[in-house]
């Protein structure tokens, strides 16, 4: 009879993890876009408490954000910058990780003859994990940018843009004491799986989302 009721109430909460979120994006700027300049925007990820998400290296487990960005002619986005994260260990895996609210920032160069209200979209797919199950999550970044200038929101993204890697040492001993410990690379759309769907978090099923 126990058995029986443990099922029924897993089945009953199935429903809610896969509606509901682990991690909320917002995509913001730090201001109007210059034209012929560039402007910082920010991917404002928003964890749910005992959920976390991925650096662009997650590690022995997980998979960093996607983002396909869909933007006016002569728009162009640069690379993600994330971040440093936390290391986290589960199940004997080491993951690196954000369980705090934490931004992705990205250079957008704006072209000069640029006017009025700019439509900004992008479909980001990420990974959010707790210490049980992992959700892959999907949703479309929109901002409606007007141009002009100045940066209204500069002490919020000078506070995300501190929370960057340094760049290392540049004398010859750094140099030479310097090795990357591993090549980072972003992820393939065949990394993602279609829909949405609930993964329990364990040595096998980690091995198999990083291959």
């Amino acid at each position: 009879m126990l058995r029986w009721l443990l099922i029924l109430i897993a089945l009953l909460l199935t429903p809610a993890l896969a509606n509901a979120r682990g991690i909320e994006p917002q995509l913001v700027a730090e201001g109007p876009a210059p034209a012929g300049g560039e402007v910082e925007l920010a991917i404002q990820m928003i964890p749910a408490p005992g959920w976390h998400g991925y650096w662009l290296n997650p590690g022995d487990a997980g998979l960093p954000m996607d983002v396909k960005w869909q933007l006016p002619k002569g728009f162009t986005a640069g690379p993600l910058r994330y971040p440093v994260p936390t290391r986290l260990t589960i199940a004997g895996l080491m993951n690196y990780v954000y369980e705090r609210d934490y931004a992705v920032l990205v250079r957008l160069k704006v072209p000069v003859d640029a006017k009025g209200l700019i439509p900004l979209r992008a479909e980001a797919h990420w990974l959010a994990c707790t210490d049980k199950i992992c959700v892959p999550e999907q949703g479309t970044l929109e901002l409606d940018l007007p141009v002009g200038a100045g940066t209204p929101q500069r002490a919020q993204f000078d506070q995300w843009r501190r929370a960057l890697p340094r760049p290392p040492a540049t004398s010859s001993a750094s140099r030479s004491r310097f090795r990357p410990a591993s090549r980072l690379t972003s992820p393939t759309s065949s990394r993602w799986p279609t829909g949405r769907s609930i993964m329990p978090l364990s040595k096998a099923s980690a091995a198999r989302a990083t291959r």
